[in-house]
């Protein structure tokens, strides 16, 4: 046994393990994979595809960071709803997403294998030509770069003089970046998003992306889900009337993105929406760093906006 705890015959106490691979009877091929050090857990036979795979479980705080890929290999990722595969060949890289699958998965793993040209038709794939050399791959998270417009998926209303904090989750985009000075090839969302306007009339407004949020209150009811970040979001009706929640705008690219050192969990910092006259618009709050939910978290990307300090935005219904 692995000091990982996985079951594996290859496995000698004090070994030194990392994506080697070890020939057992009837010549199948083990790749060991300590979790410990790669945060991959499981072991596998050589892939269908003529190349040897290894295949397992991502820790959720590393289906993103930096690799190394040798040339003539491919890292398949599966996180959430998001399947990316990126080849390595001679003098290019290539990519091939689909960003169509189930919304509410919580699977995340990446798989690495050997082979001389990526299995896919290449109507699918997109090429990145370099003159560079060096195996460096660097995948990052980013979150939207509009803001998002949640729709509740039952009516929500705050009363007057009263405040409230919820959470509400934003999917993810993923970057890619190669060679040594690093460059940025792509960006792309895990999650296909629908598009929103968001403002008083046709000509006044923000093109946005539209999700719907079950506004929930208490963080134990929050599914994990590898593609998203969280944000810790407090409104203060300090109008007149009743607040009704129609929908609600998150300007998400004025946010930093944290990762949390428990579980794994990405985090933005908390944010307050004081709601001061009888109107859409309010004055909108941001925290200094990671929430308290979070505990010991690292900040892995900064936000794509500078963000303004005590703004007056339209955050409310948008409706026209």
């Amino acid at each position: 046994m692995t000091p990982c705890g996985v079951e594996c015959p290859a496995w000698r106490p004090g070994g030194q393990f990392r994506y080697s691979a070890v020939t057992l009877a009837r010549g199948h091929m083990w790749f060991r994979g300590c979790c410990a050090r790669d945060g991959l857990r499981g072991w596998q036979y050589p892939s269908s595809g003529g190349g040897v795979a290894m295949r397992g479980e991502v820790s959720p705080e590393c289906w993103f960071g930096e690799f190394n890929l040798d040339v003539h290999h491919t890292m398949d990722w599966r996180v959430g709803p998001l399947s990316f595969r990126v080849h390595r060949g001679d003098h290019e890289w290539r990519l091939c997403i689909d960003a169509g699958g189930d919304p509410y998965s919580t699977v995340a793993e990446r798989v690495i294998r050997e082979e001389h040209q990526a299995d896919v038709d290449d109507g699918k794939v997109e090429r990145f030509l370099v003159s560079s050399e060096t195996p460096r791959l660097r995948v990052g998270v980013l979150l939207p770069d509009r803001p998002i417009v949640s729709r509740p998926t039952s009516p929500v209303s705050v009363p007057s003089g009263e405040a409230v904090r919820f959470y509400v989750s934003s999917p993810l985009w993923v970057s890619l970046s190669v060679g040594d000075p690093e460059r940025r090839l792509i960006e792309f969302p895990s999650l296909r998003l629908s598009d929103t306007w968001f403002g008083p009339n046709t000509r006044e407004g923000t093109l946005c992306y539209g999700t719907r949020t079950r506004c929930r209150l208490n963080l134990s009811e929050h599914p994990y889900l590898p593609n998203r970040a969280i944000t810790p979001l407090v409104i203060r009706n300090q109008g007149p009337d009743l607040l009704r929640l129609d929908r609600i705008k998150l300007p998400v690219a004025t946010l930093s993105l944290y990762r949390s050192s428990g579980p794994g969990w990405l985090w933005t910092q908390p944010v307050t929406l004081v709601r001061e006259e009888s109107a859409d618009m309010a004055v909108l709050q941001l925290g200094s760093g990671a929430p308290e939910e979070a505990g010991d978290a690292v900040r892995v990307a900064g936000p794509r906006e500078t963000p303004q300090r005590y703004a007056l935005i339209r955050a409310f219904s948008g409706l026209f």
